[in-house]
């Protein structure tokens, strides 16, 4: 009698190695963390540089990202990073290949890739298992470090990409300045960092929307655990032009999406109100403010980091409608 074959078990996360060029290996790691990897590791010539021997230049880097295994995950990811390569010079010879990542590995890898980090001047996200021990540095003169405890999970936003990092220091110069934010929406809240950030920041109350509801739930979680669950709130609902009004809107998403809700966001922002915009690649920000100056906003600043920038808004008293 013959035995059954056993079923091979499938291993619960895949990873992603992408072999680039170094100077895109940060745009890449972006867009791996939109994608929602749960940690990162870079290998590129200064990582692999021994002390005492001669370094071999290669002008390449090598991106390891983990993710959880799910339905059409690597043809998500790479068609993100397909896409991405039309409009980032020196992407043009990314390559991609996956591999599993069995729960015996997990552990040690997930830990060593998320360490904490400084978001902006003075914010800092620390993950669980560093809560107890991590002692946040000042920078500079001024208000104390705030902390922020994020784990990296299913939901996007960790911090650790540039329209993030551009989101935090707009909202961050903004309070920072004296400016009130008594209603802040965001749009596209993921794990809910940019308003954990503004909250703690000084802004009053924030609502955050997003079309997935796993990042509706972990942004919930985030904020009761980050100590500003009753001034948070979340929901899956769109922006709507006849909805509430809020003197702050941040809307970290993608530029086609931001162009396509361009009357709904515009709507949200009361008069006199501030709009920030990221996600935006740098090619992409002339038709991002041509869309916005036409729904009647005033186009404050463009701020880039890396190949992303941020959009700065105001709504004036009276609207300025161009025709």
């Amino acid at each position: 009698m013959k035995k059954k074959a056993e079923k091979k078990q499938e291993a619960p996360w895949r990873r992603a190695i992408v072999d680039c060029h170094h100077q895109v290996a940060e745009t890449v790691s972006g867009l791996l963390l939109d994608e929602g990897a749960l940690g990162l590791e870079t290998e590129d010539d200064e990582t692999r540089a021994v002390p005492g021997k001669a370094a071999v230049l290669t002008g390449r880097a090598t991106i390891t990202a983990t993710f959880a295994r799910e339905p059409g995950l690597e043809a998500r990811v790479a068609g993100r990073l397909q896409r991405a390569c039309q409009y980032i010079p020196k992407a043009a010879d990314l390559s991609l290949e996956w591999s599993d990542l069995f729960a015996e590995d997990w552990n040690a890898v997930f830990m060593s890739h998320w360490r904490p980090f400084r978001l902006g001047r003075r914010v800092w996200i620390v993950p669980s298992w560093e809560r107890d021990r991590f002692t946040a540095d000042r920078v500079g003169p001024g208000a104390a470090p705030l902390i922020l405890h994020l784990d990296p999970g299913m939901a996007f936003g960790t911090g650790q990409h540039e329209t993030t990092q551009l989101c935090t220091e707009g909202l961050e110069q903004y309070l920072d300045a004296g400016h009130r934010l008594d209603r802040l929406l965001d749009i596209g809240t993921g794990t809910g960092i940019l308003a954990l950030v503004a909250l703690r920041l000084g802004a009053r109350t924030c609502r955050g929307t997003d079309i997935d509801p796993v990042a509706v739930k972990a942004a919930i979680d985030n904020a009761a655990d980050n100590g500003v669950g009753a001034v948070f709130s979340a929901d899956a609902d769109a922006p709507d032009r006849d909805g509430p009004v809020y003197d702050g809107v941040v809307a970290n998403i993608l530029a086609g999406t931001l162009i396509e809700l361009v009357e709904p966001v515009v709507g949200a922002v009361a008069p006199g109100g501030r709009l920030w915009l990221s996600g935006i690649l740098a090619e992409q920000a002339p038709a991002v403010i041509e869309a916005y100056v036409g729904e009647g906003m005033k186009h404050l600043a463009t701020v880039q980091k890396g190949e992303w920038v941020r959009i700065d808004f105001e709504r004036p008293a009276r609207p300025t409608l161009v025709r």
